[in-house]
């Protein structure tokens, strides 16, 4: 009798597969959003993008291997930290000139739902870095 492969998942399995999904997710609507905008510096890093799918591949993979599972949400959480901080990076110049009110940046809604998006992956990420990935 074939066992079932997500039988034997806990918790853990299903949030960093959520963090996956969220970082997929997020590098999708950076993609997609950023990619056309010009603005007086480069806001689209690509490197972005095929950080956090690359992580959520790996990743993803890793999950349903017992033996790697739990060290799947590291490479999630290295992936999706260090997207945030090239994130960052690319629209320092924007936030800055609209805060200082030098040029306002009209696609703020934008990069607002993208930094949540990334966010979101790392936090949950680190959720399930503590949590088992596979019952005992």
């Amino acid at each position: 009798m074939k066992q079932n492969i997500l039988q034997n998942k806990a918790a853990g399995f299903y949030a960093g597969l959520a963090a996956a999904v969220l970082c997929v997710v997020s590098a999708a609507v950076y993609g997609a959003t950023f990619s056309g905008i010009q603005y007086k510096e480069p806001i689209f890093d690509a490197a972005v993008c095929g950080l956090l799918a690359a992580a959520a591949i790996i990743a993803g993979v890793m999950l349903f291997v017992d033996k790697l599972a739990p060290f799947a949400p590291v490479l999630l959480c290295a992936g999706s930290g260090i997207a945030l901080m090239m994130y960052i990076h690319a629209i320092i110049w924007p936030v800055s000139d609209t805060i200082y009110g030098i040029e306002p940046f009209t696609h703020m809604t934008e990069l607002i739902a993208c930094a949540v998006l990334i966010v979101l992956s790392f936090l949950v990420s680190e959720v399930s870095l503590y949590m088992k990935k596979v019952k005992a």
